[in-house]
């Protein structure tokens, strides 16, 4: 079947439909038929020229209910999951350089030099 009637169809029939995407998050790589994700353009009045991603089956079996995501809006998805990743990763850091300089200052106080190089030797074995 050709892409440009088919693409014409789904987008017609129903739209982003948040059952089809349950569960999906950001941009698809897969459909939940195992198909991997292809980018189609809508040619309808409604959606002219915008761009959805759809697997190949679906394009084929048209009644099925397979994976269906707008391109723009699984990106502006893609773009606040990695904005928080990267969130938790920065705080990760923060209580990593908190709890390490805290592990020297205890060395230092309890024992003085004897204690901070054996600190520093476990935690070069740890490299």
């Amino acid at each position: 079947m050709e892409k440009s009637r088919s693409a014409s169809y789904i987008a017609k029939s129903g739209g982003a439909c948040s059952r089809r995407n349950k569960g999906v998050h950001g941009v698809p790589t897969h459909c939940w038929c195992g198909e991997r994700i292809a980018t189609f353009v809508s040619k309808t009045n409604k959606n002219p020229f915008r761009k959805f991603y759809r697997c190949e089956m679906a394009m084929q079996r048209k009644g099925e209910d397979h994976l269906f995501k707008w391109v723009d809006e699984a990106l502006a998805e893609e773009i606040s999951l990695v904005e928080a990743r990267q969130r938790t990763i920065e705080e990760d850091l923060e209580d990593m350089r908190k709890t390490e300089k805290s592990e020297e200052d205890v060395a230092l106080q309890k024992n003085g030099c004897l204690a901070v190089i054996t600190w520093l030797c476990c935690n070069m074995a740890l490299l």
